[in-house]
């Protein structure tokens, strides 16, 4: 998941952080197996009922963002993904309460893998049926029509490369027919791989990508530079966007920086869908102050805020409206990247020293404590395949994870290991440190630098704009910075591979827009991660890459702190569901009015 879909879902700090930094301890732990506690009296995805809700009515969101993409082919930031996920139907989709096995949904039943790992055969369900005004049955076809676009330079969908470039033909193709994807017949479509990597492509077949598109329909639009289907669309779940008899949605479902009105879809039909869809209407509201939404919604009826509140709205919710909020665990993970590749993070002591002296929880203190964080002792996280294997909340047993508050001894013994006889930095090497403006991410770069100063390195420290971290800083490994406080990362999908491989993976590192931060490339590590590419099963795969997921911690390759955990509220007359995949929000399929 690119960080800046993490960074939608943003944080909590400061007021909030001084009331509950002590809540999340002492609740009692969610069902299923999840290792998350909440307090008591908090709704989650886990305890939430997917079933028995009240038909009908209009569910009004408030939220201050807009979309950035409604078009399934270009969607990539959470808050498109709720209403894609309501209007589209992909091969596979989450229900809400897990985020490690993905359900038949455009599919009609799972993936066949063949024996050598290179093909892929899916059978897709009888009887959907596009929305006005296409109209007619889906088939094999328009699934093909949908992942060939991917690779449309107007589309321009930003993972098509990292998870279906194995497909035969996939890395030349420029929007039509390629040789990875045939169908033999309406309702059996066939992938084709040149390589080894069939149950990563089958797990992203989650991503809307795969969301059938009619190609009658969308092609002239497709034609246009950037896309216009996003404008003019058609939908195959159980609500589509707001249109006129040409499909049109702009400035009718779909009004940039205002609105956004889902109706039911008139040729859904319930017994081809597991979702319950409720709702006859939902009504997006766009803008406005998070503080002023956030009252809106806990003091109003029927509505719902779909992105985190603000800080004192999460409080104020958990001390006086505390049925009406839900904390989705597993929502994606903050760390601190550290250049591998050269300066003194190059010496896998300096990093441990680094990892032993920081105080994790004070970072995460500053994004709001225990109620919507848990301190991070390694890289897979919860509600990931692997994460018990590779430590679960307890982490690998290695000493410098063993201080979530810091440890200056420890930090020392680790100095004088790199050479260094006073336990501190005697070097002649200023850090270059880029960490990212506005609260709690400036909070937590000032505690970092604090920690670097206290080891005794000079820094050069800089907060910018999250984007321009990323784009001109820690993304640029020419730039070559030493530190970088604020990266994020999250899965696309709930596949341990999806959590380690771009960050960690050595092959992954490219010159600009690199999501390798530290520029870690161990050999060990890559052949590991080559290996556990290529393994099929959830269980197999879970052991392969938690046993990379703990040599990551033996190298410190990065210094994990925070796993997140999304806040959402209510209005006390909504029955909201919520998700544990896409940062945890609200899902539109499952809520209901009371």
């Amino acid at each position: 998941m690119s960080q800046v879909r993490m960074f939608a879902s943003a944080a909590l700090a400061g007021a909030l952080a001084l009331g509950l930094a002590a809540c999340g301890s002492s609740g009692s732990s969610v069902s299923g197996a999840s290792p998350i506690k909440v307090p008591k009296g908090i709704q989650t995805p886990q305890t939430q009922a997917q079933s028995g809700g009240k038909h009908g009515g209009t569910l009004t969101v408030l939220n201050q963002t807009d979309f950035e993409h409604i078009d399934p082919g270009q969607a990539y930031f959470n808050i498109d993904y709720e209403v894609v996920h309501a209007t589209q139907r992909p091969l596979y989709s989450y229900k809400p309460n897990t985020f490690a096995a993905p359900s038949p949904d455009m599919a009609s039943g799972p993936g066949q893998i063949s024996a050598d790992g290179k093909t892929i055969t899916i059978q897709i369900r009888h009887g959907v049926h596009f929305s006005p005004p296409v109209n007619r049955e889906v088939t094999s076809a328009d699934v093909a029509y949908a992942i060939e676009r991917g690779a449309n330079a107007n589309v321009a969908n930003p993972y098509f490369l990292s998870y279906f470039s194995s497909l035969v033909g996939a890395s030349k193709a420029t929007g039509g027919p390629f040789p990875g994807l045939t169908t033999p017949d309406r309702y059996t479509i066939v992938l084709h791989l040149t390589e080894p990597r069939a149950q990563i492509v089958l797990d992203a077949l989650v991503l809307p990508l795969s969301a059938p598109v009619p190609e009658e329909f969308a092609k002239p639009l497709d034609a246009k530079k950037p896309t216009e289907y996003g404008n003019y669309q058609v939908a195959t779940g159980p609500y589509m966007l707001e249109s006129d008899g040409a499909g049109k949605v702009l400035g009718i479902g779909y009004q940039p920086g205002k609105s956004a009105t889902l109706v039911r879809n008139p040729n859904w039909s319930a017994s081809t869908d597991s979702r319950p869809a409720y709702l006859d209407q939902i009504d997006v509201k766009i803008g406005g102050d998070t503080t002023v939404i956030g009252r809106q919604v806990l003091e109003g009826s029927g509505m719902v805020q779909n992105e985190a509140p603000a800080q004192s709205i999460v409080k104020l919710a958990y001390e006086k409206f505390r049925s009406q909020l839900e904390i989705s665990p597993g929502a994606g993970d903050h760390y601190i990247a550290v250049d591998n590749k050269q300066g003194p993070f190059a010496d896998i002591n300096v990093r441990k020293a680094f990892w032993a002296a920081l105080d994790r929880t004070a970072l995460n203190k500053a994004r709001g404590g225990a109620l919507v964080t848990n301190v991070m002792t390694h890289f897979i996280y919860p509600e990931i395949p692997g994460f018990e294997a590779a430590g679960g909340l307890a982490g690998p047993q290695v000493d410098y994870n063993d201080y979530p508050q810091g440890n200056a001894v420890l930090a020392a013994k680790y100095m004088k290991l790199a050479g260094y006889p006073s336990g501190k930095y005697t070097g002649s090497k200023t850090l270059q440190v880029v960490g990212s403006t506005g609260s709690p991410s400036a909070e937590d770069a000032e505690i970092v630098n604090q920690t670097l100063k206290n080891l005794g390195f000079q820094t050069k420290f800089n907060l910018v704009d999250s984007s321009v971290m990323y784009s001109k800083y820690c993304g640029v490994p020419a730039e070559a910075i030493d530190v970088c406080p604020n990266v994020a990362w999250g899965a696309d999908f709930g596949d341990p591979q999806a959590v380690l491989d771009v960050p960690f993976n050595g092959k992954n590192i490219v010159s600009t827009a690199n999501n390798n931060w530290g520029l870690v490339n161990n050999p060990e590590i890559n052949k590991a991660m080559d290996a556990a590419e290529s393994i099929v099963g959830t269980q197999a795969r879970a052991a392969a890459w938690a046993s990379i997921d703990r040599k990551l911690v033996a190298q410190a390759v990065a210094i994990p702190f925070d796993w997140d955990k999304q806040p959402n509220i209510e209005s006390s007359n909504v029955a909201g569901v919520g998700d544990l995949w896409d940062s945890g929000e609200w899902d539109y399929s499952y809520t209901s009015l009371k």
